[in-house]
């Protein structure tokens, strides 16, 4: 079988206590979510100017 993990946001407390019946008869299994683990995407957007990042598209282009 495979390990398929999906990202769930709940929306009330009974949405919870459903998914924790389905951990109890080993349907899933519940994963706490590291919400850190995102943060350093954005941590260098716009970081470089429109300008620079057209030229370097346009080099990486022109390599292929």
């Amino acid at each position: 079988m495979a390990n398929n993990t999906i990202k769930v946001e709940l929306l009330n407390d009974q949405a919870l206590a459903l998914l924790k019946q389905l951990e109890q008869l080993n349907i899933l299994r519940l994963v706490k979510a590291d919400d850190s683990a995102e943060a350093p995407k954005r941590q260098w957007a716009g970081s470089i100017s429109k300008e620079t990042a057209s030229e370097l598209l346009e080099y990486v282009k022109s390599t292929k």
